[in-house]
């Protein structure tokens, strides 16, 4: 009777373990999903820029978000990203804000130009890190302690936030009507 009972507390402890690991595995599942909603893309080249329209559909703002201009003729991970920006090798050109709000954002990336891979890496509103590649793909980089690390891999050690375009207003001519007395 007591190999029975030390059995099936086995078997417990092994199905709550399991139980905990699908319920993570949901989890990450629903906030990939979320994280599927932020998307980037190339508008124009301008003056040695290339003009970027950045769409957050996630729901909620995000935040240290980094969008990396690749050249790559295939599929770029987050395990290999390290390997186009050797340290010591080129800088990567980039664009970066520290939030972004739901909804469209406009930036541009300097030195990059037309036809760029763009993957882009960041934050989501409880503070987990995502990269999306240049196939969609998305992948769970974690913490901000393992985002600072792939920065690390890939010399981009001190981040400058971008600025966001100036947006050209139009003035409108003031009409003055003069009265004659």
């Amino acid at each position: 009777m007591a190999s029975d009972n030390s059995s099936l507390k086995k078997k417990n402890s092994r199905l709550a373990k399991e139980n905990q690991a699908l319920k993570q595995a949901n989890q990450d599942l629903l906030a990939a999903s979320a994280a599927a909603g932020l998307n980037v893309w190339e508008t124009e080249e301008k003056s040695g820029k290339l003009q970027l329209e950045i769409d957050n559909q996630t729901g909620q703002a995000v935040s240290d978000l980094l969008v990396l201009a690749v050249a790559a003729n295939g599929r770029i991970t987050l395990n290999s990203l390290p390997s186009y920006f050797p340290v010591g090798g080129a800088k990567p050109r980039y664009f970066y804000r520290k939030k972004v709000a739901i909804g469209k954002t406009e930036g541009s990336l300097t030195g990059a130009y037309a036809g760029s891979d763009m993957v882009c890496l960041f934050a989501d509103a409880s503070g987990v890190y995502w990269f999306k590649g240049n196939r969609g793909q998305i992948e769970k980089i974690g913490s901000q302690a393992h985002f600072k690390k792939l920065l690390r891999q890939i010399s981009l050690n001190k981040l400058e936030e971008s600025p966001l375009p100036v947006k050209k207003t139009e003035k409108k001519k003031k009409q003055t009507s003069k009265k004659s007395e």
